[in-house]
């Protein structure tokens, strides 16, 4: 007799063991009642994806999801019931670039009756979808519940979920390099024979500013300062040392030395008026919201040690915005103007 009691008060204390789901629920944020958005195709571009999924066990009382339910969930195409793919793809890593694009639709989803209730705390998995083509999906979710796939696609016969969002991909803009704006400032106050120049690049098409916030050389580690043009005993024109940096977004002060302290008459009588002597910088860069940074350095003193150099003519870079759109863009050194120019890469 005891050990039946026994039986029944150990049955009575097992935990609620998940039967089934009771809400399967695709949409963009906690808070968000739009179904339809807009990003570009570009491959960098996301768009925040939740999946919300409550169970219930055999008595229909609500009961937590196993942790290995909610991590076997994925995003799938609504039609097809794949994985995404042919271009779209789906990280649990948000990446840079989950500014939402100009034009995104915010429409109320009016098929959402409100009888998938999220005050009940469901589980959230969340995704970061972006898309590497032009195009528009419909996006559902599948998980694997006791060896049996459940889909929110309205496919699944033993426990039927239809609930989806709309994902429009479109074509990355290209801009004229007329939207670009390239300018400069000197830095100010530096040695006799010395000139520092910040020159910034920014886009503002249609005078509406689209904040550059990246960029990439071949062969450039990124988060490096990239020296693209220089030279000692140039013999040119005020000039007889120069070197020119891309700056990393990521740098705020740029060490910059200079050959500086030569005597004034040397470049007069001395084509590489020689320095033993130089003068070291450091250089506010990216103090232009939106915009990078690219730093000129120029002296008419050349390094007295150093043999004669001169390196750089054309840079080309992808210079990339804050909705992960790359823009393919060259700069040109001209040594005898001691200028920098902006081209179409």
């Amino acid at each position: 007799m005891s050990e039946s009691i026994e039986t029944a008060s150990d049955q009575q204390n097992l935990p609620p063991v998940l039967e089934s789901i009771a809400r399967f629920r695709v949409k963009f944020d906690g808070g968000d009642s739009t179904y339809n958005k807009t990003l570009f195709g570009n491959g960098r571009m996301q768009v925040k994806v939740q999946v919300l999924v409550s169970g219930v066990d055999v008595n229909g009382n609500a009961v937590h999801v196993p942790g290995d339910v909610v991590e076997s969930i994925e995003l799938i195409h609504y039609n097809t019931g794949k994985t995404l793919r042919d271009g779209w793809a789906a990280s649990t890593e948000q990446g840079q670039y989950t500014l939402e694009a100009p034009g995104s639709f915010n429409h109320a989803n009016v098929d959402d009756d409100g009888s998938e209730d999220d005050s009940q705390h469901p589980q959230v998995r969340t995704f970061w979808v972006s898309s590497a083509v032009a195009g528009t999906t419909q996006v559902a979710a599948r998980l694997l519940l006791n060896g049996i796939k459940v889909l929110s696609n309205g496919t699944t016969l033993s426990s039927v979920h239809d609930s989806s969002v709309t994902l429009e991909a479109k074509t990355p803009v290209t801009y004229a390099v007329e939207h670009f704006r390239w300018y400069q400032t000197r830095r100010g106050n530096e040695h006799y024979g010395n000139r520092i120049f910040n020159y910034y690049l920014g886009l503002y098409p249609h005078g509406q500013q689209i904040k550059l916030v990246d960029w990439v050389v071949d062969g450039v580690e990124k988060g490096a300062d990239h020296l693209f043009a220089g030279g000692n005993k140039l013999n040119e024109p005020r000039t007889n040392y120069m070197k020119a940096f891309l700056v990393s977004p990521e740098t705020k002060t740029l060490f910059v030395s200079l050959p500086a302290k030569g005597d004034p008459l040397a470049y007069a009588f001395l084509p590489d008026a020689p320095s033993w002597n130089d003068e070291n910088y450091h250089v506010k860069v990216n103090d232009h919201d939106g915009e990078l940074t690219v730093v000129q350095a120029l002296s008419e003193y050349s390094i007295t040690t150093a043999g004669r150099s001169k390196f750089g003519g054309t840079l080309h870079l992808v210079a990339i915005d804050e909705y992960g759109t790359e823009h393919k863009l060259s700069i040109r050194v001209n040594f005898y103007e001691r200028n920098l120019y902006l081209q179409r890469g």
